[in-house]
């Protein structure tokens, strides 16, 4: 069964959610009830929380920095919703890199939208610009 994780909107609390539930009906937070705000299989986190992902996911973690007046990211959002929806075996997320700038100054983020690709908590590859539902499924080989 494949797991990925959603950042509470509310209380921030982390959450792991079975793929499978959250597709079928709207998950909400174990810890306050809130919904989670997922889009597919997208959350939005913060660096805290992107940081637990990392070190506690099993698979692949697939990561979108982007900015709220980015035209290519908001493009680009529903090619990536898409595509977590047909790679359940990978967490999709996003980083807001108006809201986290360290962590994007950390990763060297230079232009947005960014793709980054982590394997076993580390970097494996990354791409600039937007993509398609299908060059992100080629990307994540």
């Amino acid at each position: 069964m494949s797991k990925t994780f959603s950042q509470c909107p509310k209380c921030n609390a982390l959450n792991k959610l079975s793929t499978e539930k959250a597709i079928e009906k709207a998950p909400v937070c174990g810890k306050c009830g809130s919904d989670l705000s997922m889009h597919g299989l997208v959350s939005d986190v913060n660096t805290q929380n992107f940081r637990k992902i990392l070190s506690m996911a099993e698979g692949s973690v697939i990561v979108d920095f982007w900015a709220s007046w980015c035209g290519p990211c908001r493009s680009y959002a529903p090619e990536y919703q898409k595509a977590s929806i047909q790679n359940q075996n990978t967490v999709f997320v996003k980083i807001n890199t108006e809201v986290e700038q360290q962590l994007s100054a950390e990763f060297g983020i230079r232009g947005i939208p960014c793709t980054i690709l982590f394997k076993n908590g580390k970097e494996v590859k990354r791409q600039s610009g937007a993509m398609s539902s299908d060059q992100v499924r080629q990307f994540l080989t």
